[in-house]
């Protein structure tokens, strides 16, 4: 489907003017091409705009579509490779690290700055990060990545 064809779909599912069609075509355009058309993770063969449009259609009244469309346009934040590679890089020394010196530090009864400076401690903090497993839930998960960018 082409992105008029799509547009032209779309304003009739929301019931559009022809100013807030306009409005809406606008930043439409704007996200497809910034954000979602460029997607590797996307659907092959489907751009956002038609998938927004097949996506409304499951509403039965205009309300409800309304409704659909400003949670899509407001509330959604968009993750792209970029920021999705981000997170896997920063998941491990900033949530998993800091949660297992916190867990050794409640054990052993110490601060948390003061883990690595008492060897039983770190060696406890290896040992858990040793026992610790990551799996992933879906074909999307980023364990390759994960393990990659956190090497030692």
């Amino acid at each position: 489907m082409n992105e008029d064809l799509g547009l032209r779909i779309l304003s009739e599912i929301m019931q559009w003017s022809d100013d807030e069609a306009r409005k809406e075509f606008r930043w439409l355009r704007l996200m497809a091409r910034l954000k979602y058309d460029g997607y590797r993770d996307f659907q092959a063969g489907m751009r956002f705009i038609e998938s927004l449009a097949t996506w409304l259609q499951q509403f039965s009244t205009a309300d409800q579509r309304k409704t659909a469309y400003e949670f899509a346009r407001n509330a959604i934040v968009y993750i792209g490779p970029s920021e999705m590679q981000r997170l896997v890089e920063q998941m491990y020394p900033k949530f998993v690290r800091d949660r297992l010196v916190r867990m050794v530090a409640n054990e052993k009864g110490i601060p948390p700055y003061r883990v690595y400076a008492d060897a039983d401690a770190r060696a406890a903090v290896e040992r858990l990060r040793r026992q610790t497993l990551f799996m992933g839930l879906s074909d999307g998960a980023r364990i390759d990545g994960l393990r990659h960018s956190n090497v030692g």
